[in-house]
């Protein structure tokens, strides 16, 4: 009995081990949660890009964003695309990154418009 005791215990230590590993490496987080870093990370993008671009000036055309509502939605369910296979430290980090560099677009705001040049590389020489 001492062998199968033995036996028996070190799989149940295996099976604990296991299912810790499991859920700390394969478990996704919970849609909620999922679904609302999404929203912070469209918004916060939202913000950058009028920060930074806004009444700037490509050529002749003057940068202008629609309004927040449209463009949310379509940001909102481009992050939940990009972020599917994502764990959360790495949308964490991403999101740390986001606000930091929000931070730094802040300094463009109530700057005069400025001439932007846009270059375009292709693939295929063109």
């Amino acid at each position: 009995m001492k062998i199968g005791s033995k036996i028996a215990a070190l799989s149940g230590l295996a099976v604990v081990v296991g299912a810790a590993f499991w859920r700390n490496w394969m478990i996704r987080m919970p849609l909620k949660e999922f679904t609302r870093y999404a929203l912070y990370m469209a918004v916060m993008d939202d913000e950058i890009c009028r920060n930074e671009l806004e009444g700037n000036r490509i050529g002749d055309d003057v940068i202008t964003f629609p309004p927040r509502k449209e463009t949310l939605q379509e940001r909102y369910h481009l992050f939940l695309q990009m972020n599917r296979g994502k764990n959360r430290r790495q949308i964490q980090k991403e999101i740390a990154e986001m606000e930091q560099r929000l931070q730094e677009s802040r300094q463009y705001i109530g700057q005069p418009e400025r001439q932007l040049e846009v270059e375009f590389s292709g693939g295929n020489g063109v």
